[in-house]
Order: structure tokens, then C-alpha cells, then sequence
């Protein structure tokens, strides 16, 4: 009878562990079930949290960065490709090529003005891109080169590319970017065209800072100099607009 007993007890007792040892370890498998689930929501948050944030950045820097770049390569093409260097002379008269209602000034000024809306947006866009943009540092670096070589382009010495040759130093696109920045709330934008327009006619200090830029455009011809620094500074924006437009419509989809 008592071991009859013992072993209905021991029975029980053994059922129980048996079933202590199931569902401790269903327990076991439920928690860690529900920690995977919800290391999973939290990355898949993150990622959407994160794709989010590129869609504001290239909501932000499409239009600006990448308007800025080819309106300057196209007006590079028009003054170098296209005969446009005539109206850069302060001799041009309007009449001087045919269907061409084009006049010195507005095609000078105009001209300063593209260089100068690149030199903005290049300038913001260094300063506040997030690079969360950039799959690699890899990436990342040949962005940034491409960027560095239309400022060499534009401002290095040497190369020395013959007599006559007018630079546009790195520190003087930079402070000509800077002078084109205006607040507009919590955001800064690049001066609208009739406000340069107005700027470089009214402020004395502003055209000391745009200077540089008048004197490498202002009397251009092929004989010059400064026509094969142009000629490298669209060859290396052409570059640049390419990484821009692959950067921004890659990320964009």
C-alpha cells in the first residue's frame, strides 16, 4: 500500500515537472518569440523612419541643387558651344547677331548670377546634407570630389593655364555662396534673381565679393586663357550634375 503509494506520488510529481518543464519552456519560446517581434517592429520602424528622413532630403535638395547645377552647365554650353561669349564683351551691341535680343548687361549679369545660385546651393548643401543619403563612405567621398573638382576647376593655382588667366578661389565662391543666402523662417534660400539684380547694382561690398567672377567672364574669347578653365569647369560640373541626378533619383524611388 505504501509503495503503491510513493509511487502514485511520485507520479504526480513526475507529470508535474514533465509539465513544468513544457510549459517553462513554451514560456521561454513565448517571450522570445515576442522579443524577436518586436526587435523586428523596431527595425522595421527604424528603416521606415529612415527612408522617411531621405525623402525629405531629396525633397529638399532636387529641385535647388540639381536646378542650379545644369542651369549653370547650360549657360556654360551657351557661352562656350554656342557663340553666347559675343554678348560677354562690353562692346556687344544687340543687333550684332541676327534674332539675338540678348544685351551685354543682362547677359553678364545674368551669367554672375547662375555661377553665384550654384555657389549658394553648393554651400548649403555642404554644410546641412545628411548623409544618411550615401549608402558607403565610399560613396560619400566621390560625391564630395566630384563637388571639389568644379571648385578646383574654377580656382586652382596651378595649374596656370597661360597669360591672361583669372582664378576664382575656393575661399571667394565660398563667401559669394554665403552672400547669396537669405533666411526665410527656419530655412535659408538662395537670393531670387531680381534681388541680385538689385544687390549687385546698390551694394558696393557685395560687387567687391562678385569681382573675380566678372573678371574671368567679361571679354571672353577662344584665345583666352580663362576659355580652357571654363571648358574644365563644364567638364567637371557635367560630372557633378550626373552624381547629383543619381544620387537624388536613386533615392528618391
Amino acid at each position: 500500500m505504501i509503495a503503491y503509494s510513493l509511487a502514485a506520488i511520485f507520479g504526480v510529481f513526475s507529470s508535474y515537472l514533465t509539465y513544468f518543464h513544457i510549459k517553462r519552456r513554451e514560456i521561454i519560446d513565448t517571450v522570445i518569440s515576442d522579443i524577436e517581434k518586436k526587435n523586428i517592429f523596431v527595425t522595421i520602424e527604424s528603416e521606415n523612419a529612415k527612408k522617411d528622413r531621405i525623402r525629405k532630403e531629396v525633397t529638399r535638395w532636387a529641385n535647388p541643387i540639381l536646378g542650379a547645377g545644369q542651369d549653370l552647365e547650360a549657360r556654360l554650353k551657351n557661352i562656350l558651344d554656342n557663340q553666347g561669349y559675343l554678348a560677354l564683351n562690353k562692346d556687344y551691341l544687340e543687333e550684332d547677331i541676327t534674332n539675338w535680343s540678348i544685351s551685354y548687361d543682362y547677359f553678364l549679369k545674368s551669367s554672375l548670377y547662375l555661377f553665384a545660385q550654384y555657389f549658394c546651393w553648393i554651400r548649403m548643401l555642404q554644410e546641412n546634407l545628411n548623409f544618411e543619403l550615401f549608402q558607403t563612405q565610399h560613396e560619400r567621398q566621390d560625391f564630395f570630389a566630384a563637388i571639389e573638382a568644379v571648385s578646383q576647376a574654377l580656382g586652382s593655382f596651378p595649374p596656370n593655364y597661360g597669360p591672361g588667366d583669372r582664378q576664382v578661389f575656393k575661399l571667394q565662391q565660398r563667401a559669394i555662396g554665403e552672400l547669396m543666402m537669405v533666411q526665410n523662417g527656419n530655412h535659408r534660400q538662395c537670393l531670387s534673381y531680381p534681388e541680385f539684380f538689385k544687390k549687385i547694382d546698390e551694394d558696393l561690398s557685395f560687387r567687391k565679393h562678385i569681382e573675380p567672377l566678372r573678371l574671368l567672364l567679361e571679354d571672353l574669347n577662344s584665345n583666352t586663357s580663362r576659355w580652357d578653365r571654363l571648358q574644365n569647369t563644364q567638364k567637371q560640373l557635367s560630372i557633378l550634375n550626373k552624381a547629383c541626378n543619381d544620387l537624388l533619383s536613386h533615392k528618391s524611388k
